[in-house]
């Protein structure tokens, strides 16, 4: 095929022209995240899933473009009346793979499923271009897009039967047909010739994040406190200040209108002194001991494991609380889930008996803790009371230290990894293998996984320990911080 034209290569040059030039002539430099690569694999999870709800089905079970097309002929003429799965189609030499096609009266509908509990904008190209395709070779009696229902909830025993949900394209791609042909054109046009001079921009994070971004942006010197710095800055004062040639906060003048907060950001950063209000000292006496410092860990898929769990659900499957008493050494406890069994209902049974029904229960971002708590009450009646009440004695952190300190080193953010370093820079992440949040979920991912050994669980399970556990040191250290005197 002229220049290996596909359907992800079309949608590629759509997005961004440079991005199929990069992929075509130098996918050396190509950098995914740990974002995209669980996004790769949550699609994997799904497109699996919808081939098990047509068990009769044929999947062409190979990765050889020539291989896969001819296998798929031979299942059409073998087999009219199956489905099949990655089914192989050229023309004009570009080759797709149809996710599902299902025989029906008068020829076949085109299925293509999507790990999004929606139908996006970018969803109709890429239909479009499938469509335009597959019309070569068979006739089309419709496409549809099959995405997750999020409101599913799974009943068990592998019975997965309305998770996915079908919308019909047929009558959104008729205009987008027949510009398919001038977006290969163009797209060949594109590859024959030197690479695009495209400057970086929203085209880079959408509709996916580009994995040559980092390429295209290694030439760039960006300012040490960039306009991002000021919080909620967009719009209009963000292009009047660009427009002056303003793009480091250092040079905003001390005139110009800003809200509070982004003043108070600002003047942090120009002066590069550190604020910290009395206030939060004040209001952090005020609680008494015990206190409890608490972090959870969860993970999302978009196939429900455990009965009574709906798709992209923040599963909670562990937690780390290091109790302080007055007087005596810090204690540290945890709960992290064993086996593949559900683990909700033990990590709020060890949960409750861990923190008792006195003392306040410190969080960083309340919201999220306090979220996962409700769902467990609902999902545990009998523990309910005991979980409502732990709600009512959760203290945000992260308030506290939005409304009362600020550092130029955090550049206008409030996250944890943000604020720790400027508190307590010897409990950075670097010596842990997991050093985020993303990378925790991931952790549980594979932990979940069938494949996955127990010895790897083993290590994950080490790994995840350290890392919860440093979390919540760091809520203790960030309280000791806030608590001293000015």
């Amino acid at each position: 095929m002229p220049h290996g034209l596909s359907k992800s290569r079309l949608m590629m040059f759509r997005q961004c022209p440079k991005r199929l030039w990069l992929y075509a002539h130098r996918r050396d430099v190509q950098e995914f995240s740990e974002e995209t690569e669980t996004r790769f694999q949550i699609g994997f999870q799904v497109g699996a899933l919808a081939q098990t709800l047509h068990p009769n089905g044929i999947l062409i079970d190979t990765a050889d473009a020539a291989e896969a097309l001819e296998w798929t002929q031979q299942a059409l003429n073998a087999h009219p009346d199956r489905p099949l799965f990655e089914a192989a189609f050229a023309r004009n030499d570009v080759l797709v793979r149809a996710d599902v096609v299902l025989p029906e009266d008068g020829g076949y509908r085109l299925r293509e499923v999507k790990a999004s509990t929606s139908v996006k904008p970018e969803h109709y190209p890429d239909g479009a271009i499938q469509a335009w395709v597959v019309q070569g070779s068979m006739a089309l009696t419709g496409v549809e897009i099959a995405h997750v229902d999020n409101t599913f909830v799974y009943p068990g025993g592998g019975d997965y039967r309305g998770l996915l949900k079908t919308q019909a394209l047929d009558v959104d791609l008729v205009d987008l047909l027949s510009q398919v042909p001038a977006w290969i054109a163009q797209a060949r046009a594109t590859l024959a010739g030197p690479e695009p001079d495209i400057a970086p921009g929203d085209h880079c994070t959408t509709p996916y994040e580009c994995p040559f971004q980092h390429h295209c942006k290694a030439d760039e010197v960006p300012p040490d406190y960039p306009l991002n710095c000021l919080p909620r800055l967009q719009g209009q004062r963000f292009t009047d200040l660009v427009e002056q040639g303003i793009t480091d906060v250092r040079a905003i003048p001390s005139d110009y209108p800003l809200t509070r907060r982004q003043a108070w950001v600002a003047r942090v950063i120009q002066s590069g002194q550190a604020e910290r209000d009395p206030e939060a000292a004040r209001r952090l006496q005020s609680f008494g001991y015990p206190r409890y410092y608490l972090d959870f860990e969860t993970f999302q898929v978009a196939v429900p494991l455990w009965p009574g769990t709906r798709p992209y659900q923040q599963l909670p499957v562990q937690w780390s609380c290091h109790v302080e008493t007055a007087g005596q050494a810090l204690r540290h406890a945890q709960f992290i889930a064993a086996g593949l069994d559900d683990p909700r209902r033990a990590f709020a049974e060890q949960l409750l008996a861990t923190v008792g029904e006195t003392g306040p229960v410190f969080v960083y971002n309340r919201s999220f803790e306090v979220g996962r708590l409700q769902e467990l009450a609902q999902s545990n009646p009998d523990l309910a009371p005991g979980l409502m009440a732990l709600i009512g004695r959760v203290v945000d952190l992260k308030t506290l230290t939005e409304q009362f300190y600020c550092h130029p080193a955090m550049k206008g953010r409030w996250s944890l990894k943000a604020v720790l370093p400027t508190v307590a820079p010897e409990l950075a992440y670097d010596d842990l293998a997991i050093g985020d949040g993303a990378a925790a979920s991931e952790a549980w991912q594979e932990i979940y996984h069938p494949e996955t050994s127990e010895a790897r669980r083993a290590t994950l399970y080490t790994e995840l320990s350290q890392y919860c556990a440093r979390d919540t040191l760091a809520l203790v250290r960030l309280a000791h911080f806030l608590s001293a005197p000015a």
